[in-house]
């Protein structure tokens, strides 16, 4: 198990939100009903992924790493396109607003990742690190949309706290800013511990993926269950 292999799990993280938030929001048949609720959907999903190791293995020995991260993106990227096509169709503000958290996602997790290289230049990762950083924006804008705009109620205790506390400065969105501060410096806290002199470690990998797994799934899941539940 190489670090590639690890860090080519990454995307699937964002399957299994995916997963869950279809599950949540669509009558499936019994078995996928099953399949997909929380957290059977991270052992069907890294059953998938062992499998397609398996027959990679056979097929084409040593292709691990790519084949894993292309699959997992495919299947993002397929879902986010029909997602988008039957949102267009029905004329959804879904669509806008989902396009809003990705935008705002891609561009805050470039500037603070552009500052951030150039302050510690000797961080290692740097694609999966910029990784973990993106997918803790996303979750934070996504939730951000989900309260401010769709009148969602945050579930997670530790994200409702820091929320909570955020908004007793009584400003304008002042709770869904803090959780973005918070969820950004946790990111980049986690990346510089895990920083080293080159790309090597296995642990490093799994750790990294782990750190931006708990992040990206909640985050594909927003964007989802926003895509299949708000009219």
């Amino acid at each position: 198990m190489t670090p590639a292999i690890v860090a080519s799990t990454f995307p699937w993280f964002g399957v299994v939100g995916g997963a869950y938030a279809t599950q949540q929001a669509v009558a499936l048949p019994a078995l996928l009903d099953l399949l997909f609720r929380s957290p059977a959907a991270y052992l069907t999903v890294g059953s998938v992924v062992l499998l397609l190791w398996l027959t990679v293995e056979r097929v084409r020995p040593g292709a691990q790493a790519p084949v894993t991260s292309v699959g997992g993106l495919a299947l993002l990227s397929i879902g986010t396109l029909v997602l988008s096509i039957d949102l267009f169709s029905r004329g959804s503000e879904v669509l806008l607003w989902n396009g809003v958290a990705v935008a705002f996602a891609f561009g805050a997790t470039a500037v603070v990742w552009g500052v951030y290289r150039w302050t510690e230049s000797d961080a290692v990762w740097v694609g999966l690190g910029s990784g973990v950083l993106f997918a803790h924006v996303l979750d934070a804008a996504t939730t951000g949309v989900g309260l401010a705009v769709f009148g969602t109620v945050e579930r997670n205790p530790i994200a409702a706290s820091i929320i909570s506390i955020g908004d007793t400065a009584a400003l304008a969105y002042s709770g869904i800013a803090a959780f973005l501060v918070v969820k950004i410096a946790v990111a980049l806290a986690t990346v510089s511990i895990l920083a080293g002199p080159a790309e090597s470690g296995r642990e490093e990998a799994a750790f990294l993926v782990v750190a931006g797994g708990v992040g990206l799934a909640p985050a594909v899941h927003n964007l989802v269950l926003f895509s299949l539940t708000v009219s």
